[in-house]
């Protein structure tokens, strides 16, 4: 995978990290991924920052669309293997790899699109 894809799935992990700070909350991220985007945390308990991570979080995922936030979820932000989140998503062995592909050079067109070519990462 090249580098430009490991880092847009770098900037997707940590927006949603930085979406966490400060919450003494649990969240519900399965509202993301049945496609309900303004779900997630309770937006007015967390942090200036951490909420301005969330938006980009809800941006990119929303980017992504049902199928490719899934897995960009799972192996980008939850740093699942790639065997398990197949199996948490019913597909086949071998099928993840492809998609997730798929996910990341459509998120990395996004960073693009909104921070331009190249744009610096958060942290």
């Amino acid at each position: 995978m090249n580098a430009e894809l490991v880092t847009a799935g770098e900037r997707l992990r940590e927006d949603f990290e930085l979406s966490q700070m400060g919450q003494n909350i649990t969240q519900n991220w399965e509202t993301i991924l049945t496609g309900q985007i303004d779900g997630g945390p309770n937006e007015t308990a967390i942090r200036p920052n951490a909420f301005t991570a969330l938006e980009r979080f809800k941006s990119a995922m929303k980017a992504l669309g049902p199928g490719l936030s899934e897995i960009a979820l799972y192996c980008c932000c939850m740093q699942q293997g790639m065997e398990i989140a197949e199996k948490r998503l019913g597909w086949s062995a071998r099928s993840g790899k492809i998609v997730l592909r798929i996910a990341l050079q459509r998120l990395r067109q996004h960073y693009d699109d909104v921070h331009g070519a190249h744009g610096p990462m958060i942290g």
